[in-house]
């Protein structure tokens, strides 16, 4: 490692945060952050690409559903964004890709790289919202077993096409290993889902206009769906 910064170091070694949970490998597990204070009713989602649009960073939360080489910025270049971050409310983990013709061994390190980049801005205090992804049976465990239990989670059902079937088995397969207290759902719900959710509309991680904002607070956003229907 001759010729190389300390920072240079630190991105190649990779090193988890000092005294972190972590696995026999060293992946870090997330920590389960309290958001019991939040009013979810006045809470502005963003994007990495908008983030900077934001004015009100304290109620604001930066999802990072995107494509990967987007996400690789963060993977790339972690402690860049730990002071930006810890100005918002919390910020999602990144949602690196994770399908099921995938091969196993690609969903395992697109699962770790994200988490390994949450784990680094938690050591720092960002608050962290897991974001949960998975693909088929194969994966279930690394894709579920580093987060804690009973907070809140995110997730995507953007693009589920006709993968509704194998999705709801990871989503529920989600739901009993991490009995989430409330799921955010970037996107729309599907037929079969039940919980306690927050549904993300593409349009409101855009800059939306304040008097568009206030109507949005004046709604319960906090969605309710029983087993087999709303």
């Amino acid at each position: 490692m001759k010729g190389l910064t300390d920072y240079q170091k630190y991105k190649l070694i990779r090193p988890s945060p000092e005294k972190w949970p972590k696995d026999g490998r060293g992946v870090p597990s997330l920590l389960r952050d309290d958001f019991g204070d939040v009013d979810w009713n006045r809470v502005k989602f963003t994007t990495l690409c908008n983030r900077n649009t934001i004015r009100d960073k304290r109620n604001a939360i930066p999802l990072l559903f995107h494509y990967d080489y987007l996400l690789d910025r963060l993977w790339n270049d972690p402690l860049k964004y730990v002071v930006e971050f810890s100005e918002f409310l919390a910020v999602l983990s990144p949602d690196f890709s994770a399908y099921r013709n995938m091969d196993p061994w690609v969903v395992e390190m697109n699962v770790e790289k994200g988490l390994w980049i949450a784990a680094t801005l938690q050591s720092f205090g960002v608050r962290v919202i897991p974001t949960v992804t998975w693909a088929d049976e194969r994966t279930f465990d690394v894709c579920f077993d580093h987060f804690p239990k009973g907070g809140v989670v995110a997730i995507s059902t953007v693009g589920i096409g006709n993968e509704i079937p194998a999705f709801l088995r990871g989503f529920e397969e989600m739901k009993r290993r991490l009995a989430p207290s409330l799921i955010l759902v970037r996107g729309k719900p599907i037929d079969g889902m039940s919980g306690r959710f927050i549904f993300i509309g593409f349009e409101e991680t855009f800059n939306v206009p304040d008097s568009a904002q206030l109507k949005l607070f004046e709604l319960e956003r906090i969605q309710e769906i029983q087993k087999g229907g709303r």
